[in-house]
């Protein structure tokens, strides 16, 4: 129901993903800060028994350290180069923290689509490939 790249997407966000990239935005920012007090004190973010923040920005993190040893590749029927592909070492500070958050959705989103296709009736609709896209 929240998928933010199926065919038939709903205009609604998850209030889950936004407290997630909330957190991780939070504590991005505190990793960054130009001011050194706040660098080494490096206050605790409490986020609950089932996820911590700290492990789910170092593994998206390495998922973007690896995508970058990984390369570009093509996903679709576009030419080759015709997209243009965030590097994580090249980026600023900003873009690093946007790559994380985008790291951050985009691994929720897979997790709700696994999740999906296992139901057999709820996950109909992951098989509709004729189905119009929704403007």
């Amino acid at each position: 129901m929240y998928c933010r790249k199926e065919k038939l997407k709903l205009p609604m966000k998850s209030i889950l993903e936004e407290y997630k990239c909330g957190k991780a935005r939070l504590l991005t920012m505190l990793e960054e800060s130009d001011d050194p007090v706040v660098k080494t004190v490096q206050p605790s973010l409490k986020t609950g028994r089932k996820w911590k923040i700290t492990e789910a920005v170092d593994e998206a993190k390495e998922c973007l350290k690896m995508k970058e040893v990984i390369g570009q590749t093509q996903t679709d029927r576009r030419g080759l180069g015709s997209t243009t592909a965030k590097w994580w070492s090249k980026t600023e500070d900003k873009e690093k923290r946007d790559t994380i958050i985008d790291e951050i959705r985009n691994k929720e989103n897979s997790t709700r689509v696994q999740k999906v296709v296992q139901q057999p009736q709820q996950g109909q609709w992951t098989n509709w490939d004729t189905a119009i896209q929704r403007s």
